[in-house]
């Protein structure tokens, strides 16, 4: 099979698999909590397990990794296994009756479907060749926003009329993993190797082995820390009648997912074209700006214009963060490598998506969502500096 025949079949099933992504990050980044928050009366506790359930799952990915190529089986396969696996623990979420049923299976649900990241990584590293990723990844991104969209709307209005009709939200996401499992499977790809993917410690010291790796995955830890520790305070903060927003169902979801994903949608086309041809930190601060303002605004109001500005701001840090977090190692790894790369920046992802709504969920506890913001906010700023500081470093003036 030819390489234009490869990357037409990836982009074929891509396109495919993309609105059955929007419609699980919807139900994972919003009604989980909701229905945590709402039906089940949740701790502090459970909310941050569930709200923290794809970061851990990232941990995992090293060791993911490293069986899928022990066992030398391809990418696309080994994703087909974990949205089969997905799919199952989505059906007991949908059937489940308590909240520590509901979190095991909502969290681990998600935990195996997020390993999928660095296979398909490699797929796209095999597949498609260096100054097209960016591009193709735009429009299965753009259907991915536009089905959380229709997802989110039907979904906070369903579970606005009752909220015990969440059942039939789980059911709707076990569906979405299990064609997602078949739509993988047509994805032609090459068997892992064991010598490239290494074990999980080969693996974990390319932080030090390469330095430079290692000082930009700092520089994203305090980013991801600053924008983690407070995304899922937000929806306490709109859902929580104490905080004076106290907002319905739907417009929880018409702030957490539908404005965010219509100016994602409408930014990516232009994301994925700055990806292709802009440095890399230029494309990297100007999504951290975006970022910044939209904690600054979010936080200081009650005003759901305000509120939706903010959530405009973090759509259009979100519409070009997701195609940079998901292909940025292609611009300093070697093609071989790329997928072991990839599997510690997302273990590092899931070690600061662990510990963030932790850590905000245990600063909201003793002060208020503002503190939580002022917080996020400073760590943003820090990354912003830090990332100018590697602007002139030879393997960034090579791709840029």
């Amino acid at each position: 099979m030819t390489s234009t025949t490869n990357a037409q079949q990836t982009y074929r099933n891509d396109l495919l698999r993309a609105p059955l992504m929007g419609i699980l990050e919807a139900g994972w980044t919003t009604f989980a909590l909701v229905i945590a928050i709402r039906y089940f009366d949740a701790s502090e506790t459970h909310k941050a397990f569930v709200a923290g359930a794809g970061p851990m799952g990232f941990l995992l990915t090293p060791i993911t990794l490293y069986f899928a190529a022990n066992l030398r089986t391809s990418p696309s396969r080994a994703c087909a296994f974990v949205f089969g696996i997905a799919a199952l623990l989505l059906v007991g979420a949908s059937i489940a009756q308590s909240l520590l049923f509901f979190t095991l299976f909502a969290v681990f649900s998600q935990v195996s479907a997020v390993q999928q990241g660095p296979l398909m990584l490699q797929i796209y590293t095999e597949n498609y060749s260096r100054a097209e990723r960016g591009g193709r990844m735009t429009w299965p991104f753009i259907l991915t926003a536009l089905f959380s969209i229709g997802f989110a709307f039907l979904g906070g209005r369903l579970l606005d009329q009752k909220i015990e009709a969440y059942h039939w939200i789980f059911i709707i996401m076990t569906v979405a993993a299990a064609i997602s499992a078949v739509a993988c499977l047509k994805i032609p790809s090459s068997p892992l190797s064991r010598d490239n993917v290494g074990n999980p410690w080969q693996s974990f010291s390319l932080i030090w082995k390469d330095r430079f790796f290692g000082f930009i995955l700092g520089c994203w830890m305090l980013l991801g820390l600053g924008n983690l520790i407070a995304l899922p305070v937000r929806v306490d903060y709109l859902a929580n009648p104490i905080y004076g927003v106290n907002a319905s169902n739907t417009t929880i979801a018409m702030l957490m997912l539908i404005i965010p994903a219509v100016v994602r949608i409408l930014s990516t086309k232009m994301w994925g074209h700055f990806f292709d041809r802009l440095h890399f930190v230029t494309t990297r601060n100007l999504l951290n700006i975006f970022f910044l303002l939209s904690i600054a605004l979010f936080f200081f109001t009650t005003n759901l214009y305000l509120l939706g500005l903010a959530m405009a701001f973090q759509g259009l840090a979100f519409g070009g963060g997701k195609i940079f977090w998901s292909l940025w190692v292609t611009k300093i790894a070697p093609d071989a490598k790329v997928s072991s790369y990839m599997s510690i920046h997302m273990a590092l992802t899931g070690l600061r998506g662990t510990l963030a709504p932790f850590i905000g969920y245990a600063i909201l506890s003793r002060s208020t969502p503002a503190s939580v913001a002022i917080i996020g906010m400073a760590l943003i700023a820090a990354s912003i500096v830090l990332f100018e500081l590697v602007r002139g470093h030879a393997r960034l003036r090579e791709t840029s």
